[in-house]
C-alpha cells in the first residue's frame, strides 16, 4: 500500500475518532455539537501532517537489540 493511501485512510479514521470524541465531550460539558467536527478536523490535520515526523518517517525501522541475558548461548 502506498504511503499517501495510508495517510488518506489515517486521516479519515482520525477525523471520525476526533468527531466522536468531540461529540461526547460536547454532550458532557453542554456546549455546541459543532465541537465534534472541529475537533475531528484538527486531530486529522495534525496526525496526517505530522509536523514532527513522529509517525510518517522516511527512515526504515531498526531491529530492536536483544536484552543482555538472552544473547548468551549455553
Amino acid at each position: 500500500m502506498h504511503r499517501m493511501t495510508k495517510r488518506i485512510l489515517a486521516a479519515m479514521l482520525w477525523f471520525y475518532a476526533g468527531w466522536y470524541a468531540g461529540a461526547i465531550l460536547a454532550d458532557f460539558i453542554g456546549v455546541s455539537p459543532m465541537l465534534g467536527p472541529i475537533l475531528g478536523t484538527a486531530v486529522a490535520a495534525v496526525m496526517v501532517g505530522d509536523p514532527r515526523r513522529l509517525i510518517w518517517t522516511d527512515a526504515p525501522g531498526r531491529a530492536a537489540a536483544a536484552p543482555e541475558g538472552l544473547t548468551e548461548s549455553n
